[in-house]
C-alpha cells in the first residue's frame, strides 16, 4: 500500500506562505533576486512594489528598486492574469511565453480574431513603439488603420484589439512608469531584442511553475493555474518534469505540490506584524478558496471586491485589517482599520511598524504617525 502524503494544517500552510513571501523575517538580498523569489511583484499601483519590498527586505530603500528598473534589470509588463507585474529581465521571456495563452483569452469576445490577425497587428505596434514610448491613446489611434477589416466593423472586436495591442503584444512600460511616484498616463515601448527571444516552451512552463511553488507553495494545480493563467495540461506536464517535487494534502484532503527543499515552518512559528501593499501577491497567489491561508473568509469581501485588493496588515500571520495613508506636507498619517479588536501588544507592534512605513512612504513630511 503506497504511503499517504503528509497532511498540512491551515496554520502550517500559512507559515509556509509567510516564509516564502519573506514575511517572517526580512531578508538581506537585492531587489532583483527578491522579485524572482517572490514570483514577480504586482504592479497595478505604482507604490505597491516598493511597499511590498519594504515589508520583506531589511533596510530597503526606494533606490534599491528604482535603479534596477532604470538599468533594465527589472521591467513592468502585463503578464499573469493579464495584470501588471514587475519581473526580472532575465525571466521576462519565460513569463511572457508561458502566460501568452491566458492573456490572449482574457476578455476575448466569442468569435474573436484569429491569432494570426493579432500577431500581424502586434508586429506593426512593435515597430510603432520601437524607439519612442507611446501612450494607449497614441497606440489606439495608430492601430485603427491596421486592424483586419472584420474587426474594423465590429465594435467588440475593435475594443478588444485596442486592449490586446498593449496587453498581449509584448510591449513593456517605459522605466519611469514603474517608479514609486509615477501617476501619469502609461507609456509603452517595445522591449529590447534580447527580451523577445523566448525559451523553449517546456523551459518557460517549468520556470513559472517552480517560481509559483517557491513563492506560494505548497499549492494545488488550481492555485498555480489561477495565479499564472497557464493551462492545466502545461502545469501537469511541468510538475512531472520537475524532479524535486513533493506531494502533500491539506486538512480538506486536496493534493498539494511543493519543492522538496522549500521552507515549511512549524505551525507555532512566531509571525511579526506586517503591512501588505495594495494588490499584494501574498493574497492573490492562490485560487479563491485557498486564500484563507492568509485571508480569513469573513474578511474576504472587505479586502477583495471588483478589481480592487486593498492594503492590509497581518497579525499572527493572518489579515486582521486594512490600512490607509494620508500624505500631506506637514504630516503623514497611517490609519489602521482593524476588522476586530486588537490586543494591546498587537496594536503596539502595528503602530511601531506603521510609523516606520509612514516615514518610508513620505520621507519629506515633517511628522509621521499612526491612528486607529
Amino acid at each position: 500500500m503506497p504511503a499517504r502524503n503528509p497532511t498540512l494544517t491551515l496554520r502550517e500552510l500559512n507559515r509556509a506562505l509567510l516564509a516564502r513571501q519573506l514575511l517572517l523575517k526580512r531578508a538581506r538580498i537585492g531587489a532583483v533576486d527578491a522579485v524572482e523569489r517572490l514570483g514577480c511583484l504586482q504592479g497595478q499601483w505604482a507604490p505597491s512594489p516598493y511597499v511590498a519590498l519594504w515589508s520583506r527586505l531589511a533596510g530597503f530603500e526606494r533606490d534599491w528598486l528604482t535603479r534596477p528598473i532604470d538599468h533594465g534589470e527589472l521591467v513592468k509588463a502585463t503578464l499573469m492574469r493579464a495584470t501588471l507585474h514587475i519581473v526580472s529581465a532575465r525571466e521576462y521571456p519565460a513569463y511572457s511565453l508561458a502566460t501568452m495563452d491566458g492573456r490572449f483569452g482574457a476578455w476575448r469576445p466569442s468569435g474573436g480574431p484569429a491569432l494570426a490577425d493579432l500577431e500581424k497587428v502586434h508586429r506593426s505596434v512593435m515597430t510603432f513603439a520601437a524607439k519612442t514610448p507611446r501612450t494607449r491613446v497614441a497606440i489606439a489611434d495608430y492601430i485603427e488603420s491596421h486592424m483586419p477589416p472584420s474587426a474594423a466593423k465590429d465594435e467588440r472586436l475593435r475594443n478588444w484589439f485596442l486592449w490586446a495591442s498593449v496587453a498581449i503584444s509584448g510591449l513593456i512600460w517605459e522605466p519611469a512608469g514603474a517608479h514609486f511616484e509615477y501617476r501619469q498616463l502609461a507609456r509603452h515601448v517595445a522591449p529590447p531584442a534580447k527580451l523577445r527571444k523566448h525559451p523553449k516552451p517546456d523551459l518557460a512552463y517549468d520556470l513559472v511553475v517552480r517560481r509559483h511553488l517557491g513563492a506560494f507553495g505548497p499549492a494545488t494545480i488550481g492555485d498555480i493555474a489561477t495565479w499564472s493563467s497557464v493551462r492545466v495540461p502545461h502545469i501537469r506536464a511541468a510538475l512531472a518534469r520537475i524532479k524535486d517535487v513533493r506531494r502533500f494534502t491539506d486538512d480538506r484532503g486536496r493534493e498539494l505540490f511543493d519543492l522538496a527543499l522549500a521552507p515549511r515552518p512549524v505551525a507555532d512559528t512566531d509571525a511579526p506584524a506586517r503591512f501588505l501593499a495594495r494588490f499584494d501577491a501574498a493574497i492573490l497567489g492562490h485560487a479563491a478558496p485557498e486564500r484563507v491561508r492568509i485571508l480569513p473568509e469573513p474578511y474576504r469581501k472587505q479586502v477583495i471586491f471588483s478589481a480592487e485588493v486593498w492594503p492590509t496588515f497581518l497579525v499572527d500571520g493572518f489579515v486582521a485589517g486594512r490600512w490607509t495613508i494620508a500624505v500631506r506636507p506637514k504630516e503623514t498619517i497611517l490609519e489602521l482599520k482593524p476588522f476586530g479588536k486588537l490586543s494591546r501588544t498587537d496594536r503596539a507592534a502595528l503602530v511601531e511598524e506603521g510609523e516606520k512605513l509612514a516615514r518610508f512612504y513620505a520621507p519629506e513630511a515633517k511628522t509621521h504617525g499612526v491612528r486607529g
